[in-house]
């Protein structure tokens, strides 16, 4: 266990070491707690139901589709692998690739293969799964879903929308409430939560007179070269608004379009503030160094994420009643000052990732 796991229940407050991977920005804590507290079906990752095991081996099925580009997914498995394993469980998995259909072909193949529990996500939808789970139910499966809502299954998810405000109140406040900024993330449709967050964004600089938003320029999917495409496409932005004080900022919710960004700045000898999301191992080495224009990151604890997964897997596998909600880990944010200490973690917990997962074909 890490220095920051050990430390994930002190005290949250600002943006320092202690969050970098598990804790919550400042004022995002009052926003997942009022969250929680609106609906029972959205609770915190907090009031999942302990799981004490009885001793049934349970067999969980999980898709690898992750690529090379999404490293916070390998660690979501990566977790969700440990936590099954180091409770007597087993874990069947099925390789596949980032695409929704990969991942419903993989969760169809792996209805064949004896498992207890199936776990589904990330980018499938309720309505767009809901004939595999109905076909899981029908042959006694439980499932669980992966940073996805899943029919009448409980599930653990990022807080897109306490995300989205965390980016954009530190944005607004960073650039006085005044500039032109633009937004960018993979294509629309292709990862529901970067169109929410985007949207969230896009609402909150509406109502700030001083400030403009460009329209959004679309990304890439993760199958793609997404740096050159994220620096092709900021070139084009820089190349059309040649005056230096057009644009202010570069909003990417997504790490590869982050780093691209953060090159095309350099290239063009253009000033604007750039902030992302997502941690990855060369998006903090960027962020890290002094040149960089990368200033601030929000993430997602994927890690978090497995392990709770995994519980419920196991927990709904032994029988145990596990209500259908949707639980919210925590938003992560750092400024630039705390790239480099969070590079080094990050590295240790990839480490860890790649050497279990090369077992399961991940």
């Amino acid at each position: 266990m890490t220095k920051f796991w050990k430390e994930e229940m002190q005290e949250h407050i600002g943006f320092n070491r202690r969050q970098i991977l598990a804790g919550l920005g400042a004022g995002i804590a009052a926003a997942g707690v009022l969250a929680a507290t609106a609906q029972s079906a959205n609770a915190l990752t907090s009031e999942i139901p302990k799981f004490v095991s009885n001793g049934k081996k349970v067999k969980v099925g999980l898709g690898l589709c992750y690529g090379p580009f999404n490293q916070p997914w390998r660690r979501g498995c990566w977790r969700i692998a440990q936590t099954v394993l180091d409770n007597g469980g087993e874990l069947v998995t099925v390789r596949g690739e980032p695409s929704k259909q990969s991942e419903q072909d993989s969760a169809r193949q792996l209805l064949d293969r004896g498992i207890d529990v199936l776990v589904l996500g990330i980018y499938s939808q309720e309505s767009e799964t809901a004939y595999i789970v109905e076909e899981a139910h029908r042959r006694g499966i439980k499932t669980v879903g992966f940073m996805v809502p899943v029919k009448d299954s409980p599930s653990v998810q990022e807080d897109t929308w306490a995300t989205g405000t965390a980016m954009g109140y530190w944005l607004q406040n960073k650039l006085s409430r005044q500039g032109t900024i633009i937004q960018t993330a993979e294509d629309r449709g292709f990862y529901t939560p970067f169109d929410q967050e985007v949207d969230q964004l896009e609402l909150m600089t509406k109502f700030e007179p001083r400030m403009k938003m460009l329209p959004f320029m679309t990304g890439s999917t993760s199958t793609s070269d997404q740096i050159s495409k994220g620096r092709e496409n900021a070139l084009s932005l820089l190349q059309s608004n040649p005056d230096p004080e057009s644009l202010q900022a570069i909003v990417s919710w997504w790490w590869p379009l982050t780093v691209g960004a953060s090159q095309a700045l350099t290239q063009m000898g253009r000033k604007a503030l750039v902030v992302n999301h997502y941690f990855s191992d060369q998006l903090l080495s960027e962020m890290a160094s002094p040149d960089s224009p990368i200033a601030f990151s929000t993430d997602v604890p994927y890690h978090t994420a497995g392990d709770k997964i995994g519980e419920i897997a196991l927990a709904l596998g032994q029988g145990q009643e596990i209500p259908n909600h949707t639980y919210r880990v925590p938003v992560t944010a750092i400024e630039k000052s705390e790239a480099a200490g969070a590079l080094e973690e990050l590295k240790a917990m990839d480490k860890k990732a790649i050497d279990l997962l090369k077992n399961y074909g991940g």
